[in-house]
């Protein structure tokens, strides 16, 4: 899980592979690494990357395996959407209770939570908000989307709390840190 080489071409990119490392999540540097964002896949729970990928996808695409239950990442793997299928069917054999934790992290496993989670980690590393998410992401909308993040009024913000990451304001009554703060940066 190292960092791994050849060297990332943007200095914001090879900060999150080494944070990527040191939190638990396996990333490789794959020159023509191309998975649904460009230049990074995701490819049986491990991130392969592009050295020409921008911080941003990064981040966006750990953050869609750094919100599944451990159990399951390795599950992600190019359609996500076929991975993820598979995790609610090995889910529901499981015949969980509804309230039960691992229910409850698995009902925040989408987008907006995978785009709270990447937007908490550029900041903890003190990416600029610009390289977090870039105005041509997200369909043209990426400096829409910072301003919800940074007035902590976005959708994946809550799913995040109700996932157990954050709290969305100070409460006393279930300490945890206040969002783009997080509790950890890997569900269990």
């Amino acid at each position: 899980m190292g960092c791994p080489s050849p060297k990332m071409q943007c200095s914001y990119a090879e900060m999150v592979v080494n944070f990527l490392a040191t939190i638990g999540l396996s990333v490789r540097v794959v020159p023509g690494a191309k998975g649904f964002i460009d230049k990074v896949a995701l490819v049986d729970g491990t991130i392969h990357v592009d050295p020409d990928c921008r911080a941003s996808a990064l981040l966006h695409e750990a953050g869609h395996l750094a919100i599944v239950p451990s159990q399951f990442r390795h599950l992600l793997s190019g359609n996500m959407y076929a991975g993820i299928k598979q995790m609610f069917q090995e889910l529901a054999q499981m015949n969980l209770e509804p309230d039960n934790q691992l229910e409850r992290a698995m009902m925040q496993i989408g987008d907006t939570e995978a785009t709270s989670w990447a937007w908490a980690a550029g900041k903890s590393l003190k990416i600029p908000d610009k390289f977090i998410i870039q105005n041509d992401e997200y369909d043209g909308d990426g400096s829409i989307l910072r301003m919800q993040l940074s007035a902590r009024s976005y959708l994946g913000i809550n799913g995040m709390a109700h996932a157990g990451f954050c709290n969305v304001r100070p409460n006393p009554y279930r300490p945890r840190p206040v969002y783009p703060e997080l509790a950890f940066w890997l569900q269990a």
